[in-house]
């Protein structure tokens, strides 16, 4: 994944009302989604501390959005030096350690331009820089003797400690255009296009998920930990695995058994209708607790089934204690996803459904791109119905040739195209490595239409 290298040092003390100061040792990562060339004319800001709270001078202040465990919020963003040059880093994820149940802090590895104010007081919402290379988000109000530079402030707190959860928290910024402001934070939600270079989407949860990865479906036992562990050190970064598969053990041993920071890898899990729709909660937990890898970046519910709301709104309450990161669907259509978005809070993020050259949704995922929902393919080979057919279609293989690709290649190449998530399973690392190696060629126009001509409506599962 793209990531804004940043490190952060600091040394916790217990007695410690405020933060960075005397922070515990860690590293934490951000992740710099894009850098703005932003022109805005930087001005000197100075603040009144009478009443213990920063009060800005200058005219201009910019709205930016904060995204916080899936939940957003606005705030102001003062014009003095060191917010001009923390806005220029947006759009910016950070992930956020916690510090006395009142403050989230990061670390950047450069220095601001810092003029530090005599605060007095803290308020929830303010967002300052503490010595020269600290953020701080506080989401409580307490006295304190230490000196800030104030950033901004988040303009409606309700919710906000309750975002941040418990523990570290993923935290993203960017800039709203205060002009139509709505439209804009709308079309930014909407924006689901895949960044090649990278490799990667953000999401409408604004998380930054990779476009390619290993599925797990019949991996298992010391198989399954050893395919992820090489699909890891291979460079994959996104792998699927869920409560039915039965593996989810497995998949959490080869994360922490991998070299591969748990910050750069996006795992999704799923929660299977009958017993564990009764009880959501517990499945949420068991899969937490199965997986032992701190946070789950995405929960789906595996497909439609009595009480899927309900259990759709326990995921919520775990997205808001900072446990699981996003929240999707598997196995949803048209006729299925506007009533269950209505009835909702947090709208999902991905649908994951049955997708390769003989069943190929081609009116489900344009209505879902339309909603600013990403689509992904489980068995985009084939799976067991296809797959063997599937790699020796004639007209992929003519395709494929002309690339000097596999057929493998050409049908996960053309997803992608299509903006697709593919997440093809195989305990073989060529294979492995095959199927994420994918961005080194692009099929033109004329030859995706060919494949599109290979669309039978030909289901391999009843989902």
């Amino acid at each position: 994944m793209r990531r804004f290298t940043a490190l952060f040092l600091a040394a916790m003390s217990a007695l410690t009302l405020s933060a960075c100061a005397n922070a515990e040792l860690k590293t934490s990562t951000a992740t710099e989604t894009g850098a703005l060339g932003n022109n805005t004319k930087q001005q000197e800001t100075s603040f009144s501390n009478d009443t213990g709270n920063p009060t800005e001078e200058a005219t201009e202040m910019d709205t930016i959005e904060i995204i916080i465990n899936g939940q957003t919020f606005r705030a102001e963003l003062y014009a003095n030096t060191a917010a001009q040059q923390f806005k220029k880093l947006f759009p910016l994820h950070l992930n956020m350690a916690d510090l006395h149940d009142n403050e989230k802090y990061f670390y950047f590895s450069d220095d601001f331009d810092t003029t530090d104010e005599e605060i007095k007081e803290i308020h929830a919402g303010d967002i300052f820089i503490y010595d020269k290379n600290c953020l701080v988000l506080f989401y409580e109000s307490f006295k304190t003797e230490y000196s800030y530079t104030p950033l901004g402030r988040i303009s409606d707190t309700s919710g906000l400690k309750k975002a941040f959860g418990t523990g570290a928290a993923d935290v993203s910024f960017s800039i709203v255009d205060t002009v139509d402001a709505d439209n804009r934070s709308q079309n930014f939600v909407n924006d689901i296009s895949f960044n090649f270079e990278t490799k990667t989407v953000i999401l409408n949860s604004g998380y930054e998920m990779p476009i390619a990865g290993i599925g797990t479906y019949s991996l298992h036992g010391d198989t399954c930990v050893d395919s992820i562990v090489s699909a890891l050190e291979q460079g994959v970064r996104l792998i699927d695995t869920a409560y039915m598969y039965g593996n989810e053990e497995e998949v959490g041993e080869a994360i922490r058994k991998s070299n591969v920071p748990r910050e750069e890898i996006f795992v999704i899990t799923k929660i299977y209708p009958g017993e564990q729709f009764q009880n959501p909660e517990k499945a949420i937990q068991d899969a937490l607790d199965k997986l032992d890898i701190g946070y789950i970046d995405m929960m789906l519910l595996h497909h439609p089934g009595d009480n899927d709301v309900n259990v759709y709104k326990s995921m919520e309450k775990f997205v808001e204690q900072g446990k699981i990161r996003s929240l999707g669907l598997s196995n949803w259509y048209i006729e299925e996803i506007d009533d269950f978005i209505a009835q909702v809070n947090i709208k999902p993020a991905l649908v994951q459904n049955e997708i390769h050259p003989y069943y190929q949704e081609q009116k489900v995922i344009p209505y879902m791109h339309d909603l600013g929902i990403v689509m992904q393919a489980w068995y985009p080979l084939g799976g067991r119905g296809h797959q063997s057919e599937l790699l020796n279609d004639k007209t992929i293989l003519e395709i494929a040739e002309k690339h000097g690709k596999s057929a493998a290649q050409v049908i996960l190449r053309r997803d992608l195209q299509n903006g697709v998530v593919v997440i093809p399973g195989s305990s073989n690392p060529a294979h492995i490595l095959e199927n994420i190696s994918l961005f080194d060629f692009e099929l033109t126009d004329e030859e995706m239409e060919k494949i599109a001509k290979l669309d039978r409506n030909e289901k391999h599962d009843w989902y």
